[in-house]
């Protein structure tokens, strides 16, 4: 069964939201664990809506609005889906970087080539790192936001801790190649 429809529910129990919003917050929040594309989110919404567990609610757009935001709120029906999920056991996690693939098979031979990715790779850690830190500061100054706000912080906290690690390997591995 396929986790967007989870992570949609699981965030619409936080609030009511748009298919935008929560792209939003899966980019800001989840980047380091977890993505979607709006090609994933809009058909499941519609699928949410159609099985009854979310609806669709009134935005309250003003009259200057070009587009009525459309939002959603959750249902009794899908607040006891979620929960089940919940309970259910883990499935395996995968991890896939194609960058980490061409490190383990590269060479001396290929190793400007190398460089250049690490480059890269340094420069999306350093991105996220920065990200995460004004995200966790912002959401650490309204500590009771979300009934689960703490765990979203402990979430970010280890995404930070793990965008600096790829920052400093990064950085090790780049004076090891000059």
């Amino acid at each position: 069964m396929k986790k967007t429809r989870f992570v949609i529910l699981g965030l619409l129990q936080e609030e009511d939201l748009s298919g935008y919003e929560i792209k939003k917050i899966i980019n800001i929040r989840m980047s380091f664990f977890w993505q979607e594309s709006y090609g994933q989110i809009y058909p499941e919404l519609g699928k949410l809506r159609e099985e009854g567990l979310i609806e669709q609610i009134p935005s309250g757009a003003g009259p200057k609005a070009k587009v009525e935001k459309i939002k959603y709120r959750i249902t009794p029906e899908g607040n006891r889906v979620f929960k089940q999920w919940m309970e259910a056991e883990n499935e395996k996690d995968t991890i896939r970087s194609e960058f980490l693939l061409k490190m383990y098979f590269s060479t001396q031979e290929n190793s400007e080539e190398m460089k250049r990715h690490l480059m890269e790779f340094k420069e999306q850690a350093d991105q996220k790192v920065a990200l995460f830190q004004l995200f966790y500061q912002e959401l650490a100054r309204d500590i009771d936001m979300h009934n689960n706000h703490r765990q979203i912080l402990k979430v970010l906290g280890l995404g930070l801790r793990q965008a600096q690690l790829y920052s400093d390997w990064s950085e090790e591995m780049l004076e090891e190649l000059k």
